[in-house]
């Protein structure tokens, strides 16, 4: 055993024993009466919106009364979704309607998944980004959410909040730096 070897095996058996981790389980956390209420009064705070899907109304509906001057609109929540073969092809995208699986009411975040990496760039090269989210998938805080997340294999997914925004630069409040300048989420 070499003089490296030796010192290590020495600190490793001579090593305190750490603290014990916290039960995260013993502190309550936030639950909300309204889950959906928390999440749009949130959402409408960084510069989005969510409304819900009421009878006789459409995602595409309420998203061309929102925006009735939209340039090209991409919907892969669609039955016959618009395929593309690389990721600069959806550079002049002005609204993309996608599916989100899960919004969380603490902080507005909406979980993106798919299978597929064809789609992941179109979440932050459009102008305006529609969230299509099941009305029975919202749950009140993150910790619940990463409860019921999980990346599909070789895939995509991360939570989007709200419409890009920054004001790093000299205070100077820019929408869209690294995203979608509008968000909206349907509740369906």
């Amino acid at each position: 055993m070499s003089s490296r070897e030796q010192i290590l095996a020495r600190l490793r058996q001579n090593r305190p024993q750490g603290p014990a981790l916290p039960n995260i389980d013993a502190v309550p956390f936030i639950t909300f009466a309204d889950k959906f209420d928390a999440f749009a009064t949130l959402v409408r705070n960084l510069g989005g919106d969510a409304v819900q899907l009421q009878p006789g109304e459409t995602v595409a509906g309420i998203v061309a009364q929102r925006w009735p001057q939209a340039g090209r609109v991409v919907d892969v929540t669609a039955a016959n979704p618009e395929q593309v073969t690389a990721p600069h092809d959806w550079h002049d995208v002005d609204i993309a309607i996608v599916r989100g699986e899960l919004a969380v009411a603490e902080s507005a975040a909406v979980w993106v998944s798919h299978a597929g990496n064809s789609q992941r760039a179109l979440y932050f090269l459009t102008q305006k980004l529609v969230l299509v989210v099941p009305k029975d998938a919202i749950v009140d805080t993150m910790r619940d959410a990463y409860a019921r997340v999980s990346i599909r294999e070789h895939g995509f997914g991360g939570f989007i909040s709200g419409s890009s925004r920054t004001a790093d630069i000299e205070q100077s409040l820019v929408m869209g730096a690294h995203g979608a300048m509008a968000a909206l989420v349907i509740f369906v």
